[in-house]
């Protein structure tokens, strides 16, 4: 090995030759280069994000950075770039940006390829208001931008450097409009009752986007002032109500929403507390009841070049469902209802500490794991797919969704208890009052019936059955922590589809933030919204034969 390590950077389209000192780490080379990749912890080798893709003569890949790597990322080349040091000729590959988002379980990264890739030779985009040309950069400033994915039940905020086109702060609440109710139609009820209602709804969400941005802006050591462009994304109720426009026609026949967006607002005419004149877009939406939080799913997942037959599934109050052919894109709504949020489930609670998120058979009895491996409090969505699953190959729960009596039960008769009414119940923690009732597994059937049914529907618009399906995309935050295994168990997901899922993470977030920097990605969600083919499955014959059919579940295996 010589004094110096020549090396060839490849981004997919161009190659550049470096040449560094024999033992210098390969972060290093690749900032002198002018290659900015994700490192937030500043290259000390404790967030493991600055994932690289690297071949050549290379330092050998010790404990502290093999923890942060899975065997796949080994055998295909991942290196962290923190820990890796060129000793001589080496080849760095970087097909593909990666956002890092995190969660309340844990950091899920997201392909964006090859979009940011073609973001990165015209990062300062021109955004357009009232058709004049708005330059949002700022000289004398920091050039940010904020994209918001507003969810019926949690809001996920990213903060980007517009200039670098990459995010530089995350943060996650819950949304406040909650106290409004747990589902959109509560919150549209509410406003039909009392109009003033809207201003309130409104108000709650644009500030709490606001004080979260003023906390990341400030950890990032700038203002909310600096925060020059954002991206809104929702379901369509929740874009309507961000913007201050009244959506009760939605929950009206036809329903029919008087906008489905694909706009910019200005940031002072709705509120939000950054640059005054800062536009904000707000996604294009599907539908009444597909919105722009899965437009930019679609775009994030790569399904508006759709090469296979892909299911893409955001398991939610409203179970948005797409389906990606190519021959063209179908979507539909099923009300699932908020029962896999926690939501009227005796014991239901979100996903945060305490929470019941995992119950598995282990030996001849029924285990189960709590977020933050706290006390259990109660049973989050997660939890309450798997207990259905649990129940029913333990052979507590028959077909129709009854919970068998305690002599049915075998040897898991122990846990079959009672509520206060004499109802049995699922025990899961007896010292801490942990279970499922009877009306808990009714809920879990109208929710499954509703989604399973809904794709089902899709797959007859399209002329296509379960075994065309090349994959299936599992989008949202609650995607990423389900046991998909359990999810097929109960009919949530046909059985059929059992080993085609993958857990894409929360899509919409890393879609609003494409849009944020590029205009491709914008230009490509508009253009997904107008061509799709929208299904009203409130009007369709065969949905509620399939409903129907499936309220059931297969059959039970016992105890």
């Amino acid at each position: 090995m010589g004094a110096y390590a020549n090396g060839t950077i490849d981004n997919g389209k161009s190659r550049v030759s470096v040449r560094a000192e024999s033992g210098t780490r390969l972060l290093d080379v690749l900032r002198a280069a002018g290659v900015e990749i994700a490192a937030p912890c500043g290259g000390n080798g404790t967030c493991g994000k600055c994932r690289v893709r690297v071949t050549g003569v290379l330092s050998e890949m010790g404990d502290d950075e093999r923890c942060f790597l899975g065997e796949e990322e080994t055998a295909r080349g991942i290196r962290l770039a923190c820990k890796c040091r060129v000793l001589d000729d080496f080849e760095v590959h970087l097909e593909e940006d990666v956002l890092h988002v995190e969660t309340d379980y844990k950091t899920v990264s997201y392909t964006l390829s090859p979009m940011i890739r073609a973001m990165r030779e015209a990062l300062k985009t021109t955004f357009f208001f009232d058709g004049e040309p708005l330059d949002t950069a700022a000289p004398d400033a920091a050039n940010l931008g904020l994209a918001v994915d507003i969810g019926t039940t949690t809001v996920a905020v990213y903060l980007c450097d517009m200039d670098m086109g990459r995010v530089v702060g995350t943060c996650g609440f819950r949304n406040p409009q909650a106290s409004y109710g747990a589902d959109v139609i509560s919150r549209i009820d509410k406003i039909m009752k009392e109009p003033a209602a809207l201003k309130e709804e409104q108000r709650l969400i644009i500030e709490a986007i606001g004080r979260t941005a003023a906390e990341l802006c400030a950890a990032c050591g700038c203002t909310v002032a600096d925060v020059r462009a954002a991206v809104f994304c929702g379901n369509t109720v929740m874009q309507h109500i961000a913007a201050g426009i009244d959506p009760s026609s939605i929950a009206r026949a036809p329903f029919t929403a008087p906008t489905l967006f694909g706009e910019f607002y200005r940031a002072d005419a709705v509120g939000l507390p950054i640059f005054p004149a800062a536009p904000i877009y707000f996604s294009p939406c599907f539908a009444s009841y597909v919105g722009g939080d899965i437009a930019c799913g679609m775009i994030a997942a790569g399904l508006d070049r759709p090469s296979d037959n892909v299911l893409f599934i955001d398991i939610g109050t409203n179970g948005e469902i797409g389906l990606s052919t190519k021959n063209g894109l179908y979507f539909c709504s099923a009300a699932a209802g908020p029962a896999f949020e926690g939501a009227h489930i005796e014991c239901g609670m979100a996903g945060t500490a305490g929470a019941v998120s995992e119950v598995f058979l282990d030996g001849d009895g029924i285990a189960y794991r709590t977020v933050g491996d706290a006390a259990p409090a109660g049973i989050c969505g997660s939890g309450i797919i798997d207990a259905a699953a649990v129940m029913l190959d333990a052979g507590l729960l028959d077909e129709t969704g009854r919970i068998t009596d305690k002599d049915e039960a075998g040897k898991y008769a122990s846990y079959i208890g009672e509520d206060a009414d004499g109802d049995l119940t699922f025990v899961i923690d007896s010292e801490h009052s942990v279970y499922m009732t009877g009306k808990d597994i009714r809920e879990v059937q109208l929710a499954k019936a509703a989604i399973c049914a809904g794709i089902y529907t899709l797959l007859d618009k399209a002329g296509l059955s379960l075994s065309d399906i090349t994959s299936v995309v599992l989008a949202g935050g609650f995607g990423s922590h389900i046991n998909k295994a359990s999810a097929c168990r109960i009919g949530l997901i046909p059985q059929a589809l059992d080993g085609k899922i993958v857990s894409a993470g929360n899509t919409a977030g890393a879609g609003a933030v494409a849009i944020l920097l590029g205009k491709e990605p914008r230009e490509a969600a508009k253009t997904i919204c107008g061509k799709s083919d929208y299904t009203e499955l409130s009007q369709s014959a065969f949905f509620m034969e399939k409903y129907i059919e499936e309220m059931m579940f297969e059959e039970t295996i016992g105890g």
